[in-house]
């Protein structure tokens, strides 16, 4: 259940994360963020990191998985996707 609900959050950052501006580079960010997120009652820590290839490796629950970031989307425009739902990173 914890992964099922996970990877459905992670799918909506990501598409959510298309809609972003371009700040042109005003959010430059470390190449890996722990985030805490709380929900149901439950939270989640997870490690994001750039991979710079438009990839990024997303760690949680012990599990490592690579995903493709949207065309265009940033890295540093995921991470503000994803403290908009409420997640603390740094």
């Amino acid at each position: 259940m914890k992964k099922l609900t996970f990877s459905a959050f992670v799918f909506a950052v990501l598409c959510f994360t298309g809609c972003g501006s371009d700040d042109d580079n005003k959010n430059v960010i470390e190449a890996c963020q722990t985030c805490n997120l709380e929900i149901l009652g439950e939270t989640i820590i997870s490690e994001f990191c750039d991979n710079g290839d438009g990839t990024i490796t997303i760690t949680a629950f012990g599990q490592e998985e690579i995903e493709e970031l949207d065309e265009g989307v940033t890295f540093a425009e995921f991470i503000a996707a994803y403290e908009e739902f409420g997640a603390i990173c740094n």
